[in-house]
């Protein structure tokens, strides 16, 4: 009986590494985190564990497994032909986990994250890296972040505002130091040794932000320049036509491809088919980028 196909979204970042005021050698802090023990590749954060038991590097390639899960929680086993129900115990280091499949290319630092509805994150890749990092004596300031690559339909989602009440941008340091661009948020984090500056700007009662100046239009270039270090941005208004508020987020309209693989009998994902969706995706950027 053939396997079912399943819909999944590879969703494009950019990696940012930081150690302080150095820049990271990127192949060196991923080759020194592949060889940590296992133990060490887990972070847990109230009663979630996220761990990464699989990181290959080759080249300039990373790939890894990510599994997720709430942690002190049996499963819940329901027969619906009895209508029973009874719990599975665990022990005490096992988990209900959920596997994430991602992909880094150190030269364009870049990292493509299949998206997991119920699986870890982006931001949890990030966090179990960055503390992996800080583990293994690659610096107490190691940091990580995966920053949404903007999609170009932000932009359109944008224009389609008439009224705009609130608008909010969120940048983060760059890989090396704040001065790479935008010089009024840069110098504000520069000047705070800050890891994140965000700005929020609100319209006056029955009025509109500035559509072409301000924090909208910084928001617009950042998007369509493609700067790397914008963490997030959202805008919250009156569409043209419309009478109720709607808010467009960033986290909504990240760079993806749409892809299908094979679900094995256990209704997982097939790790070999979701790691060759993950390389064709990221060797096809690859050549995009020689092309420009």
């Amino acid at each position: 009986m053939p396997k079912s196909l399943k819909p999944r979204k590879l969703e494009v970042y950019a990696l940012h590494c930081r150690n302080e005021e150095q820049s990271v050698d990127y192949a060196a802090a991923f080759q020194a985190i592949a060889g940590a023990p296992f133990e060490v590749r887990q972070f847990q954060a109230g009663d979630k564990l996220v761990a990464l038991p699989g990181v290959s590097v080759q080249d300039d390639t990373v790939e890894l497994i990510a599994y997720e899960g709430p942690v002190g929680v049996n499963p819940l086993i329901f027969d619906a032909a009895t209508g029973d129900e009874r719990y599975e115990p665990l022990a005490d280091d096992q988990i209900i986990a959920t596997r994430t499949y991602a992909i880094v290319d150190l030269a364009n630092k870049e990292t493509i994250v299949e998206f997991n509805q119920r699986g870890a994150k982006a931001r949890d890749v990030a966090e179990v890296l960055e503390d992996t990092g800080r583990r293994i004596g690659l610096g107490d300031k190691f940091s990580v972040e995966l920053i949404p690559s903007a999609d170009a339909s932000f932009l359109q989602a944008l224009d389609r505002f008439g009224r705009i009440k609130v608008a909010k941008v969120k940048v983060v340091q760059p890989n090396f130091d704040w001065h790479d661009n935008y010089e009024n948020m840069n110098v504000i984090g520069d000047q705070s040794h800050a890891r994140m500056v965000e700005l929020v700007a609100v319209a006056n009662r029955n009025d509109s932000l500035s559509k072409t100046e301000g924090v909208v239009e910084y928001i617009r270039q950042m998007v369509a320049r493609g700067v790397r270090n914008l963490k997030g941005a959202s805008v919250s208004g009156v569409r043209v036509g419309e009478s109720a508020d709607t808010t467009i987020s960033l986290a909504n309209y990240v760079q993806h491809q749409k892809v299908s693989v094979r679900m094995d009998q256990h209704g997982h994902v097939i790790g070999t088919e979701i790691r060759e969706k993950l390389r064709s995706f990221l060797e096809a950027r690859r050549k995009a980028r020689e092309l420009t």
